[in-house]
């Protein structure tokens, strides 16, 4: 019987050691879950697609129906056309193709443009996650600065302005200690997109900046 007694003790101290040491399955305890960065990647995949992906022949064709849209002479004349607003903004935040880059700035500078249609055309572009966008965000904010400074009164500019500076300070996370006073704000970003571009993960910054102004 002692020796039962024994042989039992022996076991139940293997199987403790076994389950200390980590060389036992713990059977229900939780499994380590995948990372917060992990996590982040594959929301910002789900989201933010490639800018430069081959598209479908169902995107392609989305694409070129919301092209249309957007540039149709006959809902240009109404500047409150909500259809033609909502196809700007899905050119950039729903496509999300470089293709797209030149016609949302085409709207963006166009003076003779209602100022929301403008500004609703920066802020599609800011969410093509492409350096190209980058750079046609530069310009555009660059060109409105300048109007501002011939006409302090133009609204359009001033609202463009606005929405250019406000998309590329969320995209670029440009520090205040990085701003140079003497110079403009288009003159700032392009000199600190210069120093991070080969840094930045655009579809990242994407992604967030589509979380928090949705």
């Amino acid at each position: 019987m002692k020796e039962v007694k024994r042989t039992w003790l022996m076991l139940g101290l293997v199987v403790l050691s076994l389950f200390a040491f980590g060389w036992a399955d713990k059977g229900d305890e939780k499994k380590e879950g995948p990372s917060v960065e992990e996590l982040v990647k594959k929301k910002v995949e789900q989201l933010v697609k490639p800018a430069r992906r081959p598209l479908s022949p169902e995107e392609a064709q989305w694409m070129v129906r919301l092209i249309a849209e957007a540039l149709s002479p006959k809902e240009r004349e109404k500047w409150w056309s909500l259809p033609r607003r909502e196809a700007i903004f899905a050119l950039g935040d729903k496509i999300g193709h470089v293709a797209v880059i030149p016609i949302l700035e085409q709207i963006a500078r166009d003076q003779e443009e209602y100022k929301f249609i403008r500004s609703t055309a920066v802020r599609s572009l800011a969410r093509v996650a492409d350096e190209e966008a980058i750079e046609a965000l530069i310009r555009i904010l660059d060109e409105a600065e300048k109007a501002m400074k011939q006409n302090p009164k133009d609204a359009g500019a001033r609202e463009v302005e606005g929405a250019a500076s406000e998309m590329l300070f969320r995209l670029l996370g440009m520090p205040i200690q990085e701003i140079d006073s003497k110079k403009s704000k288009a003159e700032n970003l392009r000199a600190y997109w210069e120093k991070v571009r080969k840094k930045i993960d655009l579809r990242k910054s994407v992604y967030v900046l589509k979380v928090l102004t949705h």
